[in-house]
C-alpha cells in the first residue's frame, strides 16, 4: 500500500480501512454495516467475525504504519507532560524524550507491583481532541459528570491513537540485565508475575564487541550465569540526554526503575531500550487493542503469528496480542478473551476474577470513570453493572481512559 508513516500519525484513516480491506477479501461479511464509515464496518466484521488471524493482521498492519520510517510515529507524538499541561498552548517534544510526569491523584495506575519507566504518548488526533474538549481540566470533567446528559465525555474521532509505552533503563558501558517474560517459565500466580520474579533475562550488550553469546548477570540479588547475551540494536531505543535526566530524577517509578537495572540513577547518555507498548485506537466505539513486548526468540509461538515482512530491523522482535472485543474469541480455557502485556499487567494479583496474566485490556479499561475510581480488581469479560462501583450509573465514562480521572488539572 505505501502509505506514508506521517499520514498515519495525522490521523488519515485511508491506510487502516485499506488494510481492513484486503484483510476481508473472499471472507462473508460477519454483519451487516452499521454505518456509513466503511472503516467501522470492517472492524466490526473482525469483531463478530472472531476470526484471529485477521484481528492479528490488521492490528499488525497498524503498528508496521507507526513504526516505519526512520523514527516511528510516535517519536513525535505529544506524551502525558503536553496534554495535561495547564498553559493550552504548551508542546513539549514529542515521543519518550518530552517525559514529563504530571501531577496526579493516584500515580500511574500500571506501576502497582514492579517498577516500569511507562509513559503514555497520543497521536495528534487524541492530543486535539482532549485539549480542545478541555478533558485535561477538572471543571470540564466536572460539569460533563453533573449535566449527566451522555454520561460519558465526547466521543473521540475514529483517528485517535492512544499507546502507552514500557522502557528498561540500559547503561552505555559494561551489561545491563533484563528480564524476559517467558509463559511457560512462569505460571500464573495468585500475587501476580511482576518482572523482578520472572525466570530468565538477558544481558544487554551496547558494544556487541565479545564473541561470546553468554554473560553472567546479577539482577536484583540473582545470579544469571548463562544470559543471553543481545544487542542494544536489537531494541527500538533512544539516547537520554540532559532535560530527560532531569525529569527522570523527578520521577520516583523512574528512580526506582534505574536503581534496579543499573544500580544508580539514569544518567545522561543511558539507553531507553523500549520493552512494551500497549495500543488502543478508536476504529470502534470500545476502541481497538493491542499489546506488543520484546522478546529474544521473536519467531517462536502464536504471539509471534501473521507479524508482516513490512517490519524491518528491531521491530521484528516483539510479539504481539489483540482485542477486539472484551468476551470474543474465547479463550483456550473457554472463558473470555485474554490481552495483556506482561511488562504492565501480568504483576496485577488475583482479586477473585483472576490476575494480570489472564485479563484483557478492554476489560479493565471499561471501568474507566470519573472521579478516578480504584483500578483493581483485574476483570475479565463482560462488565459487571449491579455490582462494580466504576461502573455505577452516576459516574462520568472516560471512553476507556485511565488517565483522564487522575492527571485532568485543577483549575
Amino acid at each position: 500500500m505505501g502509505p506514508s508513516r506521517l499520514h498515519l500519525a495525522q490521523g488519515t484513516l485511508a491506510a487502516l480501512a485499506l488494510a481492513a480491506a484486503v484483510l476481508l477479501q473472499g471472507q462473508p461479511p460477519a454483519a451487516s454495516p452499521r454505518s456509513d464509515n466503511p472503516l467501522a464496518d470492517s472492524v466490526e466484521s473482525l469483531r463478530l467475525g472472531g476470526d484471529v488471524m485477521a484481528q492479528r493482521r490488521h492490528i499488525w498492519t497498524a503498528f508496521a504504519e507507526m513504526v516505519s520510517g526512520e523514527e516511528p510515529a510516535f517519536a513525535h507524538w505529544q506524551g502525558e507532560g503536553g496534554v495535561f499541561s495547564a498553559e493550552a498552548a504548551a508542546r513539549r517534544p514529542g515521543g519518550i524524550q518530552g517525559f514529563l510526569r504530571p501531577k496526579s491523584i493516584g500515580g500511574d495506575l500500571h506501576l502497582i507491583g514492579a517498577p516500569i519507566i511507562a509513559y503514555n504518548l497520543f497521536n495528534p488526533a487524541a492530543f486535539a481532541h482532549i485539549r480542545d474538549q478541555g478533558l485535561y481540566r477538572k471543571a470540564t470533567l466536572d460539569r460533563l459528570q453533573l449535566t449527566g446528559k451522555t454520561g460519558s465525555v465526547p466521543p473521540f474521532p475514529a483517528a485517535a491513537i492512544v499507546i502507552k509505552t514500557a522502557w528498561w533503563p540500559v547503561a552505555p558501558e559494561g551489561l545491563t540485565a533484563m528480564p524476559v517474560w517467558d509463559p511457560e517459565l512462569n505460571p500464573p500466580d495468585p500475587n501476580g508475575n511482576p518482572h523482578l520474579g520472572w525466570a530468565r533475562v538477558v544481558a544487554v550488550d551496547p558494544a556487541n564487541n565479545s564473541p561470546d553469546k553468554t554473560a553472567a548477570v546479577q539482577f536484583i540479588g540473582r545470579s544469571f550465569p548463562g544470559a543471553r547475551r543481545v544487542q542494544l540494536e536489537a531494541f527500538h531505543h533512544v539516547a537520554v540526554d540532559a532535560a530527560m535526566a532531569k525529569q527522570f530524577a523527578l520521577d520516583p517509578e523512574s528512580n526506582r526503575t534505574a536503581i534496579l537495572a543499573l544500580g544508580r540513577p539514569i544518567a545522561v547518555n543511558d539507553r531507553l531500550a523500549l520493552v512494551g507498548i500497549n495500543m488502543m485506537t478508536h476504529e470502534q466505539q470500545d476502541w481497538v487493542w493491542a499489546a506488543f513486548w520484546w522478546h529474544d526468540r521473536p519467531e517462536v509461538g502464536p504471539f509471534a503469528a501473521d507479524r508482516p515482512s513490512a517490519l524491518r530491523g528491531p521491530w521484528r522482535n516483539y510479539l504481539m496480542q489483540a482485542a477486539f472485543d472484551a468476551e470474543t474469541p474465547r479463550a483456550s480455557d473457554g472463558g473470555a478473551h485474554i490481552c495483556f502485556n506482561p511488562w504492565l499487567e501480568a504483576r496485577f494479583p488475583d482479586h477473585g476474577q483472576g490476575g494480570g496474566t489472564v485479563s484483557n485490556c478492554l476489560s479493565c479499561h471499561q471501568r474507566a470513570s470519573y472521579p478516578a475510581a480504584p483500578f483493581l480488581p483485574v476483570t475479565r469479560g463482560a462488565p459487571n453493572l449491579r455490582e462494580d462501583p466504576a461502573l455505577a450509573p452516576d459516574r462520568l465514562r472516560t471512553s476507556f481512559l485511565w488517565s483522564l480521572p487522575p492527571h485532568a488539572k485543577r483549575d
